[in-house]
């Protein structure tokens, strides 16, 4: 078992990102740069709703490219986005799980999540936040992770940044691959995926399965007292099998009609079937039963049309959208409702539908002005079956229009300063209409490399619908609104084969919605209900690296992030949000067709909270510090023939990332892939 202290996390984080990137660097020196890996400075980003060069940038961005993430993405997404700097993501027990994900100290409801620039947070969830854990990663070309409040640009929810996944364009001739790989829990996963162009027609597509047999989630590899509804007993939880079944599809079409015009059609969709542990039961038997599942769906399309007019000076795009999720859970009756016997169904529906329109308008030496607007509709219909085989029962059904407006401003002074300045105004139906802004500024001293950056803005969240209309809930609340700033310095050492990064955050929340027992809350509403009162601070530290060490041979990727998040009215410090957290990676491609991944993760001590189930008392605790490493190889045949395998938490170490909840323990997999 491998755990740390708080301050040995640190230490460890935070030194071995300066010690070897200083070891290294005079290595680097000396060789020119790799040919085969594109320096990050020249990848375009759409961080200000455009494409520009990352260089160009005052954001704080992290981008996931094709390549790393079908190696880090196995079983997910979620899996890929790993150690990237100020980005938590919290598992209760692995694949098949629910999987939020925390942007700088923000909730997972105020991170927005978008699939091809559409939004994808759950409408039927209770703050309205992404799963991650039903994406898969097949068909993704990169994933931007754009760090800080961005909600003048891109709306409500985006108060801690923005992740874009964007899926492949097709491009040349037809080109693809095929993989099935197995493994450890009973783990078979298989993939297939397509991209290519014949005259003025592109496409992509993919389609990816996977089936584990995951042990019980609560309570596994877990040592101390475990709570159920009936009692407290010793852990850990019981070796039993809890089946995953994931399927994904993810598809492209576009057609160039002229040298102005493209019409684009998007379709994405993931289905999750998955057993469920059921801690609260007051029946032994239904703690573990196979009864406790969980089906989960999303399916999202779009329809994208781009226009070139007056000389290409202005841009225009319209997208209509929609998307849908669907939760049905199936629990005890003991969980439910006592009256009647056997199990029942709990189902949760939202949708999402709507247009949005933006211009771009090239304003020669004025730079870029970049205006739009958007209206979207959201809706939640939860229902309930009470006895099996009974008709569902509508219990809840709710919407709510949002309309926007928007505008942006981007400029160069002298060659040198890269100035932007933006704002949004939304208009959310029986909710106060919520203004946002956001200024940037970057310096690029091309002579030595170095670019020194700032962003201010503010950041704002709109009520869900299930905070406004369940039987909690207040249709008078106020959008929880913050306000950030982060200022940071990038560095180019060694002809580019060097990159170091700093950036310092800090970022106010008020009015954020609580749940308990309030002077809004009504005579009915003897639970408690949702209501205004919270503030926050978060602020911190975000540093990485990246080296070319040996030309064609060794690279290396460093992240560290030091947070302090606290409650301003208590003063305690926020759940889940540990003070320190790194990871570092060596990729080895010494060896003709072999290429070799290390990486270790480290994460400090977390606060979290513990949930007696039997005596209802939440309780805080402080989770273990903990190291976890990882090593993935692939090596290729002939004939686009290629053979890869990975060892997960090496070591074995044991670990929560959320209490009670315990990571899974060493595991192998391994697989034959065939490109084409």
């Amino acid at each position: 078992m491998v755990t740390l202290s708080k301050r040995r996390a640190a230490l460890l984080a935070g030194g071995s990102l300066l010690f070897i990137v200083s070891t290294l660097a005079a290595r680097a020196q000396q060789a020119p740069l790799d040919s085969q890996f594109v320096a990050l400075g020249d990848i375009d980003v759409t961080a200000t709703r455009t494409e520009q060069p990352l260089a160009l940038s005052a954001s704080a961005i992290s981008v996931i490219p094709a390549a790393e993430v079908e190696r880090r993405g196995a079983t997910g997404l979620a899996d890929a986005l790993r150690g990237t700097p100020g980005l938590d993501i919290y598992s209760s027990g692995g694949v098949g799980t629910v999987t939020p994900v925390y942007l700088r100290g923000a909730t997972a409801g105020q991170t927005l999540v978008m699939l091809d620039g559409v939004r994808i947070n759950d409408p039927s969830g209770t703050d309205g936040f992404a799963d991650l854990g039903m994406l898969n990663a097949a068909n993704v070309e990169r994933v931007e992770v754009l760090r800080g409040p961005q909600s003048a640009l891109y709306g409500s929810d985006a108060m801690g940044g923005v992740i874009n996944i964007i899926t492949k364009q097709g491009d040349g001739a037809p080109h693809g691959s095929a993989s099935v790989e197995g493994g450890s829990y009973g783990t078979v996963h298989s993939r297939v995926q397509e991209s290519g162009s014949v005259g003025d027609w592109s496409w992509s597509f993919a389609v990816d399965a996977l089936h584990a047999d995951a042990p019980a989630r609560y309570g596994y590899r877990v040592k101390g007292p475990l709570s159920y509804g009936y009692g407290v007993v010793a852990g850990p939880a019981p070796d039993v099998s809890e089946p995953t079944n994931k399927l994904g599809g993810s598809a492209q079409l576009r057609y160039r009609v002229n040298d102005d015009l493209v019409i684009t059609g998007g379709f994405n969709g993931y289905d999750t079937g998955a057993r469920f542990d059921n801690p609260g039961a007051f029946a032994p038997s239904d703690v573990y039963g196979g009864f406790n599942r969980l089906l989960s769906t999303l399916v999202q399309g779009y329809l994208r049309i781009d226009d070139d007019a007056f000389d290409k000076n202005l841009h225009s795009r319209l997208t209509v959208f929609g998307n849908n999720t669907h939760r049905d859970v199936w629990e005890t009756e003991v969980f439910c409702t006592i009256a009647y016997p056997g199990d029942c169904k709990i189902g949760y529906e939202g949708g999402r539908y709507g247009a949005e329109y933006q211009g771009d308008v090239k304003l020669g030496a004025y730079g870029l002005l970049t205006f739009g607007g958007k209206t979207e509709t959201e809706t939640l219909r939860t229902t309930a079956q009470d006895q099996p085989g009974a008709a569902d029962q509508v219990t809840l059904s709710a919407r709510q229009t949002t309309n926007s407006l928007f505008a942006q401003h981007q400029f160069t002074v002298l060659d040198r300063l890269d100035i932007s300045f933006g704002g949004r105004m939304d208009a959310t139906g029986g909710v106060k209409i919520f203004n946002t802004w956001r200024t940037t500024a970057a310096y690029r001293l091309e002579e030595t490399g170095t670019k020194l950056r700032g962003t201010v803005g503010t950041g704002a969240k709109a009520p869900s619908l299930y905070q406004r209309f369940s039987l909690y809930g207040d249709p008078d609340l106020r959008p929880e609104d913050s306000i950030g700033y982060d200022f940071g310095v990038d560095q180019k050492l060694f002809d580019d084969r060097l990159t170091l990064s700093a950036t310092y955050f800090n970022s106010d929340y008020n009015n954020l919605i609580n749940y308990g027992y309030a002077a809004t809350c009504t005579a009915s509403q003897i639970y408690g209900c949702y209501y205004n009162v919270g503030r926050s601070r978060i602020q911190g530290l975000e540093l990485s690296a990246e080296a070319v060490v040996f030309p064609e041979e060794l690279r290396a990727r460093l992240s560290y992030t030091n947070m302090d998040a606290r409650n301003l009215a208590t003063g305690d410090v926020i759940a889940r949000r540990p003070h320190n957290k790194g990871s570092a990676a060596l990729i080895y491609t010494g060896v003709p067709r072999l290429e070799l991944e290390g990486r270790v993760t480290v994460v400090g001590a977390n606060p979290d909270t513990n949930f007696n189930n039997a005596t209802y008392v939440t309780t805080p605790v402080v989770l273990p510090a903990y190291a976890r490493i990882d090593v993935y190889a692939n090596y290729k045949l002939d004939h686009g023939l290629s053979v890869f395998g990975r060892i997960e938490n090496l070591t074995d170490a044991r670990y929560q990332e959320i209490a009670n909840y315990g990571g899974l323990g060493r595991s192998v997999y391994g697989g034959v892939k065939l490109d084409w």
